[in-house]
């Protein structure tokens, strides 16, 4: 099975906390992305990440964490991926400005919205559960 996935056919959430940057970086998204949507101060990444499923009117969405900003370009990806995608986040990368490392924690994330809604992270975790 190939999966063709465009960013622009996807709902954009900008998840925010308490970033120190967050509000500028949710107007600099707003620009680019005027119809994006934003889950702002829900304590735990588990019910954040499920309120974003539930604001989320396609079957997968894109987070933008609080402390990024997006590259115009990036609403022109497009990936080809063989496979069950049902289950599988994709990831972009973030930069940090502050040492200039690149690395996958926080930044950009397609998510399917079923799996979001479905899945128990640490936060959720039944605590019977010694494994």
């Amino acid at each position: 099975m190939t999966n063709k996935l465009k960013v622009i056919e996807y709902d954009i959430i900008y998840l925010s906390y308490d970033e120190p940057n967050a509000e500028r970086n949710y107007a600099d998204l707003c620009q680019k992305v005027p119809w994006a949507k934003r889950v702002h101060g829900v304590k735990g990444s588990d019910a954040a990440h499920k309120a974003c499923a539930e604001l989320s009117e396609t079957d997968r969405f894109i987070t933008v964490d609080g402390d990024n900003t997006i590259n115009e370009k990036f609403l022109q990806e497009e990936i080809t991926v063989d496979g069950d995608l049902s289950n599988c986040v994709i990831s972009w990368a973030a930069k940090n400005q502050i040492n200039g490392l690149i690395y996958g924690n926080g930044g950009l994330k397609c998510w399917p919205k079923e799996y979001v809604l479905n899945m128990r992270t640490h936060e959720a975790a039944d605590p019977n559960n010694q494994h």
